[in-house]
C-alpha cells in the first residue's frame, strides 16, 4: 500500500478530474473512471500522521510472525479468523452503507463514485464463502463459525464500521472500509499468503479452494486501496473540517482493528 501515490496532472488541490465519458453519437454513456492524482497537501499530512497507527495494525505479531516463517500456533489464527467472520461477512453492507450517498451526476464525480463502490460490490460477493473455506481448513466448522459471539474488542470494530458508514460522510466511510480495512489487509496477506502453506504440517488442508480468500486478498486489496484514495478526494471539501474527520475515522479504525486482534490472541 502507498503512502505517497502520484499520477498525471492534477486539475486543483483537493480535487479529482473526472468527467462524464460518452461515446460517439449514439454510444454508450459511462461515468469516467478514477485514475491516479497527485495527493493534495492535506491528505498527504493525513496520510503521514496515520502512518504509526497503519503500521501496528497491518503487523500484530500473529501476521509479522507468520510472515517471518516462525510458525506461531496454528490455534492463534482459528481464534483470530473464527473472531473476525462477523467482519468479513458485514463488509459488503459497510460498503452499502457509503453507496447510499451517492449521486448519479448531482455532485462532481458521484457516479464514478457509485460506480466503483458496485464494482467492489460484485468483487466481494463470494468472499464470504471463500473465508468458510479457509476457516474449515484449519478445523473450525461452519456451524461453529455462526454461533461465535464476537469478543467486546471486535464487536466495537464492528459497531464502529456500521457507525461511520451509516453517520459519516461518505468520505469518512470510504477511509475506514475501503482503505483502512482493505488497505491493511493486502499488506499482511501478501507477506502471509506463502508462510501460511506451512500448516499443513500442523493438519491444515492447503489448496486452492481454502487459500482462495487468501491469495485473492494478496492480489486485488493492492490496487483497492488507492483507488479508495481517489474517491476520498473526490468526496472531501478541504474548505471544512472533513479532512480532520477523515483522519479521526481512519485512525480510530486502525487501532480498534489492531486491538481487536491483539484480544483474539491473547489468553
Amino acid at each position: 500500500m502507498s503512502f505517497t501515490g502520484q499520477g498525471g496532472a492534477h486539475p486543483a488541490p483537493g480535487r479529482v478530474a473526472v468527467a462524464s465519458r460518452a461515446g460517439a453519437e449514439g454510444g454508450r454513456y459511462a461515468p469516467a473512471e478514477l485514475r491516479a492524482t497527485p495527493h493534495p497537501e492535506w491528505l498527504r499530512t493525513v496520510l503521514a500522521r496515520l502512518e504509526p497507527e497503519w503500521r501496528a495494525a497491518c503487523w500484530p505479531a500473529l501476521f509479522a510472525e507468520t510472515a517471518r516463517g516462525e510458525h506461531p500456533p496454528l490455534r492463534c489464527w482459528r481464534r483470530v479468523l473464527s473472531q473476525f467472520f462477523v467482519i468479513v461477512e458485514a463488509f459488503p453492507k459497510y460498503m452499502a452503507l457509503s453507496l447510499v450517498k451517492t449521486t448519479y451526476g448531482k455532485r462532481e464525480g458521484d457516479a464514478s463514485a457509485r460506480r466503483w463502490l458496485l464494482r467492489n460490490l460484485a468483487v466481494e460477493a463470494r468472499h464470504a464463502e471463500w473465508y468458510i473455506d479457509w476457516v474449515r481448513a484449519i478445523g473450525v466448522e461452519p456451524a461453529a463459525l455462526f454461533q461465535q459471539e464476537p469478543l467486546p474488542e471486535v464487536a466495537a470494530l464492528h459497531d464502529y464500521l456500521v457507525e461511520v458508514c451509516a453517520r459519516g460522510t461518505l468520505a469518512e466511510g470510504v477511509a475506514a472500509s475501503n482503505w483502512a480495512i482493505e488497505g491493511i489487509t493486502g499488506v499482511w496477506t501478501r507477506e502471509v499468503e506463502q508462510p501460511f502453506r506451512a500448516y499443513a504440517d500442523d493438519g491444515a488442508r492447503i489448496d486452492a479452494t481454502s487459500m482462495m480468500w487468501l491469495k485473492a486478498h494478496a492480489r486485488y486489496d493492492d490496487a483497492h486501496p488507492d483507488e479508495a484514495l481517489e474517491l476520498i478526494k473526490l468526496a472531501t471539501d478541504d474548505t471544512t473540517d472533513e479532512p480532520a474527520r477523515v483522519e479521526v475515522a481512519a485512525r480510530t479504525v486502525l487501532r480498534l482493528y489492531a486491538t481487536a486482534i491483539a484480544a483474539c490472541v491473547s489468553d
